[in-house]
């Protein structure tokens, strides 16, 4: 099972709809160590996964990535219609396997698989955002409003950025994971290790929440 934890942060907002303006958006992302946690009981996960909308079973692992995205607004030039900006991404990925799979047993490296599964998956959207950021930052934002007032609602752009931010990240991700998370999927891993973990996994797996665009 995968969950998904986002921190929005920054210290300024900003970007462009208007295709005269220039929006240039370096983006950093800083990748933690993958951490692997064998301390919670299946209840424990089970709650959290719930917590994260996974309402299904019970829960023998979880892979979680905890994002924290900033945003700096580091330049706007009214003549050049010009605006920079610089997006730092912190990740710190961490897999819990419930504490009811004795380490090294068949069930606990087969969770372990499952859930590094979801780790390779989002390294593959963490490694597509870059992009995403700089395609989307030429049209979240209301340089108009720098146009016609001289400044920008700060806390409105970093709404608008976050929310797409967001946005991008789900739709990206939902059909990955979806593809590991799925009902044939269980019954197949049920079927392994004698068993083990056919008490534990969910007969349906709930649709994951629908990503929202920014307006």
């Amino acid at each position: 099972m995968m969950q998904l934890a986002i921190l929005a942060g920054g210290l300024l907002g900003c970007v462009s709809a208007h295709s005269a303006w220039l929006v240039e958006n370096r983006v950093e992302i800083v990748h933690g160590a993958l951490s692997i946690e064998h301390g919670k009981t299946v209840r424990q996960i089970t709650a959290a996964q719930a917590a994260g909308g996974f309402k299904a079973g019970d829960g023998v692992g979880l892979f979680q990535n905890r994002i924290k995205t900033e945003l700096v607004f580091s330049g706007v030039a009214l003549p050049g219609q010009r605006l920079l900006l610089a997006t730092r991404i912190s990740t710190a990925p961490v897999i819990y396997i419930a504490s009811e799979l004795p380490k090294g047993s068949c069930a606990y490296q087969l969770v372990l698989d499952h859930e590094l599964k979801h780790h390779g998956f989002d390294l593959e959207v963490l490694r597509m955002m870059p992009d995403e950021i700089r395609r989307f930052s030429q049209d979240v934002f209301d340089t108009a409003e720098i146009e016609r007032t001289g400044a920008l609602n700060q806390e409105r752009a970093r709404i608008r950025f976050f929310q797409q931010f967001n946005y991008v990240y789900q739709s990206l991700g939902n059909p990955r994971h979806s593809m590991i998370d799925s009902p044939e999927s269980y019954r197949q891993l049920g079927k392994l290790c004698n068993g083990e973990l056919a008490k534990y996994l969910p007969a349906s797996i709930p649709s994951p929440p629908v990503a929202k665009r920014s307006k």
